[in-house]
């Protein structure tokens, strides 16, 4: 098999939609075998069999990964069934909305262990098999108002500008084992969960509630990314093609930051 990944093992976060399952898509067509892990059962299991229905290159692992052992039970599959661990693409994350002054335990446990505890934990395990491997390539999906202010958001964005604090650390710390880590920040990002939630909001079909969404960006580009888009940048910092690369945040935000 031919490709930018090509023999490469690949285990995806959030694979049971949007960005997550775009990645698969793009990383199996490449060459990769892939492993797309999510909370959802039913989503991440339709969205493996939706890229290979053999259940060969690509396959579900249903896990909540901000519990540690889930976390290790996922790297342990993927290398069960596998033999190897190259790439972790860790997308998954949650959000909460608000401003800080409507912030309370609960909401801060829950953005907390969404968007950065699930990525340590996946991490933790992922560079002993990476290690085993001869090295790896690590790449968090954090935002692109990690480095970008807007209201409402206060803790989803705190979570996401410490995700890339993270991500510099553990570059620092694992480059000597043949470990890359960088992080993409999406801009706004045209996904089914973002579709969904205006169409409930509003009471558009989900076609209006597409279109609607797709006319109202703060991007240069005047557009929302399709999540391919983003997954191209995960692709390539997955890849060798990225070799040289370390410690790095991918703007992949339209023109967003700028």
């Amino acid at each position: 098999m031919t490709g930018r990944v090509a023999g490469k093992v690949a285990l995806v976060t959030g694979g049971g939609g949007g960005i997550g399952q775009a990645t698969g898509q793009l990383f199996a067509e490449e060459g990769a075998r892939v492993v797309l892990v999510d909370v959802d059962a039913d989503a991440v299991a339709r969205a493996a069999h939706d890229i290979d229905p053999t259940g060969e290159q690509v396959v579900a692992v249903t896990a909540r990964l901000d519990e540690e052992g889930e976390a290790r039970r996922a790297v342990s599959e993927t290398v069960r069934r596998f033999g190897r661990l190259d790439i972790l693409a860790n997308v998954a994350g949650v959000r909460v909305w608000g401003p800080i002054t409507t912030a309370d335990p609960r909401s801060w446990d829950v953005i907390l262990r969404g968007n950065l505890l699930q990525v340590a934990y996946c991490s933790k395990f992922a560079v002993p098999a990476m290690v085993a491997g001869g090295g790896g390539s690590i790449v968090n999906v954090s935002s692109a108002n990690a480095v970008t202010g807007r209201s409402g958001m206060a803790q989803y964005d705190a979570t996401k500008a410490a995700l890339l604090a993270l991500t510099r650390s553990m570059a620092y710390d694992h480059a000597d084992e043949g470990i890359r880590v960088n992080a993409v920040c999406p801009g706004p990002t045209l996904t089914t969960f973002h579709v969904r939630r205006r169409a409930e909001a509003t009471g558009e079909n989900l076609d209006e509630a597409r279109e609607a969404l797709a006319r109202q960006t703060p991007t240069l580009l005047r557009r929302h990314a399709e999540p391919r888009e983003i997954a191209y940048a995960i692709l390539f910092l997955g890849s060798d093609e990225a070799s040289y690369i370390t410690g790095a945040t991918l703007m992949v935000d339209g023109g967003l930051s700028a």
